[in-house]
């Protein structure tokens, strides 16, 4: 996370804004960084302007105590701090290395898990295809080490589930509609060879070290 003090700033993507096309088009992204991504770190600013006894703690520190945040700003805050989360995640875990293909321990894991990556993409695409439309699909790992994939709605994150997120799929309208319209299936199918598995290994084996470590 970039954002680990008020007032909070925007995270520049480790890629150029092109360079993940075609499956990702330039305008979707540019949309989704600099406008969406982006109106969250400004409503979450203000709403920590008016608050000042908040302006001390990270968003991360935010979301883990939400018992921090007064009841009547309780939501919102929450709901910005949830999609910088999300979205810095996924951004960060998407990769301008085309056909980057699953690799480490967390590939271990993943055929452990689901027995094949086929599997585990079709998992993906089920939930993809969720009539409860989900606007996160994120593959975590538990306290006892354990793969779990889940969907999630709006700006919620795994942190109150005790799950910390290792691979990030913003599944929301604006993440995909421009390019693939209904074909939210496609876009799901694609976006696998853009995925950043050293990011998402990196994200796993430091979580199981400091696991090692508490």
């Amino acid at each position: 996370m970039s954002n680990l003090n008020y007032p909070y700033i925007v995270k520049s993507l480790p890629y150029e804004i092109v360079s993940l096309e075609p499956v990702i088009d330039k305008t979707t992204l540019v949309i989704h960084h600099d406008k969406i991504y982006l109106n969250y770190i400004e409503k979450l600013n203000l709403i920590i302007k008016e608050n000042k006894d908040l302006s001390n703690y990270s968003i991360l520190e935010l979301i883990y105590n939400p018992f921090l945040i007064p009841p009547t700003i309780l939501n919102k805050t929450l709901y910005y701090a949830g999609g910088i989360y999300n979205h810095e995640l996924f951004f960060d875990n998407l990769t301008s290395n085309k056909h980057n293909m699953i690799n480490g321990l967390f590939n271990k894991m993943i055929i452990e898990e689901y027995k094949s990556f086929d599997n585990y993409k079709n998992f993906i695409l089920k939930l993809a295809a969720s009539p409860i439309n989900y606007h996160w699909i994120i593959t975590t790992i538990n306290c006892k080490n354990k793969i779990d994939t889940i969907g999630l709605k709006d700006n919620d994150t795994t942190i109150p589930l005790n799950l910390y997120p290792l691979l990030v799929i913003d599944i929301a309208e604006h993440a995909y509609f421009i390019k693939y319209h209904n074909h939210k299936d496609d876009y799901v199918n694609s976006i696998f060879s853009i995925i950043n598995y050293d990011v998402v290994n990196e994200r796993l084996l430091k979580i199981i070290n400091k696991k090692k470590n508490s």
